[in-house]
């Protein structure tokens, strides 16, 4: 078995700017949800987008470890999907499919930053 690729500082760029534009998201889908008069839907979105932000951090933190990554994968999706099932319930019951669809967005956002990364010229 060859040893994990240590991160490299594109990885890093990429996850940091991943989770600055999943803040920016948050913090525009609180204000709407206040403007609209809707304060706990946004925050239920605006929760569920900046606990996916930290998908990309724990994914990079967890290929350190003698595991193997789809174990890894799973553990934390499943995690990330109960703490956002946690949380939701906190917004109401009607609200926690925002939080997870927060969740869901996150990861696009990611995958997103990771195509725009892997397009560039080096």
């Amino acid at each position: 078995m060859s040893p994990r690729p240590a991160p490299a500082a594109n990885g890093l760029r990429l996850v940091r700017n991943a989770a600055i534009g999943c803040a920016a998201a948050a913090v525009i889908a609180a204000v709407v949800g206040v403007v609209l008069g809707h304060p706990g839907p946004g925050g239920a979105l605006a929760t569920g987008l900046a606990l996916g932000a930290l998908n990309g951090a724990l994914a990079g933190k967890l290929l350190t470890l003698p595991i193997p990554f789809v174990a890894t994968s799973l553990m934390r999706l499943l995690t990330l999907s109960m703490i956002g099932i946690a949380l939701g319930l906190a917004f109401g019951l009607t609200n926690i499919w925002l939080v997870v669809l927060g969740i869901g967005v996150a990861q696009v956002v990611l995958a997103a930053f990771a195509i725009r990364e892997s397009m560039r010229v080096r």
